[in-house]
């Protein structure tokens, strides 16, 4: 894994702001003008943002987007299923991916 430094992700929640390690992020899911923010003990952030602004914000060497909805932690990948076209991740969690196989392939080397 790569030692290069990654600022923190500011959440901010009703009165307090949290500041979250991108290594603890499994995913970001957007609805709208929504963004899920899904992490790995299970907590989850609803932010007021564009998946493509969080894109930009977050490490590419650490998040991939697989779906126009999905971005996702590389690091956190367990299998992909080609055949249902889903990522596996660590929580036994799947999400969708419509990117060609060749390409999501190429994102997680």
């Amino acid at each position: 894994m790569s030692t290069t430094f990654t600022k923190k992700l500011m959440i901010p929640d009703r009165n307090f702001i949290h500041f979250i390690d991108q290594f603890d992020i499994l995913f970001f899911q957007s609805d709208s003008c929504y963004v899920t923010v899904s992490l790995t003990n299970g907590s989850q952030f609803v932010l007021i943002k564009s998946l493509t602004k969080l894109e930009n914000e977050v490490s590419a060497d650490i998040f991939i987007r697989v779906s126009q909805s999905f971005l996702i932690n590389k690091n956190k990948i367990k299998n992909i299923d080609r055949k249902q076209k889903k990522i596996i991740l660590n929580e036994a969690i799947s999400v969708p991916f419509t990117i060609k196989l060749n390409k999501l392939l190429e994102l997680i080397q």
